[in-house]
């Protein structure tokens, strides 16, 4: 415990010492120096939004063609309801897994030091970034929690058997995948 407390306070220090720094060293470079940074900040964020496009255009490739059998739930209890939430839910679910949620969380980390340096050296945010975090981190993520809710209301005897389903595990087209299954 007392190893704990040392840790947090030489953190805490620290945290102070490089907060004092920086906004010493911040009173000392041009406004050119300024822009540089800031530069800096958007080319990174906007190198990560680039590969976070590339790999989910990537993932809907691999599913596009992936047409899962309509007879895929027939030995499963399920309602029309129930297997259209599962195809939902999986499908978002292998989708994040071949995005990778990390390079989501990466982009969202970078937005957020983007608009903050810009306005620590700017006074206010003054490139237009179109609502990017909205998109990256919210926008979807409405419908994620309510078709893993939805999910979550399954049985969870049949949610055990469709977790082991591996067709289920990787990218598939949904939307025809529903149609064969005559889900619509």
């Amino acid at each position: 415990m007392v190893a704990v407390k040392k840790g947090f306070i030489v953190c805490l220090f620290w945290a102070i010492v490089t907060t004092t720094w920086a906004k010493e060293d911040s009173t000392f470079i041009s406004k050119q120096q300024e822009d540089e940074i800031i530069n800096l900040a958007y080319t990174q964020m906007m190198t990560s939004l680039e590969e976070l496009e590339r790999k989910i255009d990537e993932c809907d490739n691999l599913g596009k063609y992936n047409i899962l059998s309509p007879t895929l739930f027939q030995s499963l209890p399920l309602t029309k309801q129930e297997a259209r939430t599962a195809l939902g839910y999986f499908s978002l679910r292998a989708q994040d897994e071949c995005e990778g949620l990390g390079l989501w969380a990466k982009v969202a980390v970078e937005y957020s030091q983007f608009k903050y340096i810009e306005k620590f050296y700017k006074g206010k945010n003054i490139i237009e970034t179109e609502g990017y975090l909205e998109i990256i981190c919210c926008m979807i993520s409405r419908t994620r929690f309510y078709t893993k809710w939805k999910y979550l209301k399954i049985s969870p005897e049949i949610r055990k058997k469709l977790e082991r389903i591996p067709a289920l595990q990787k990218p598939f087209n949904s939307t025809t995948t529903a149609e064969k299954m005559g889900l619509f």
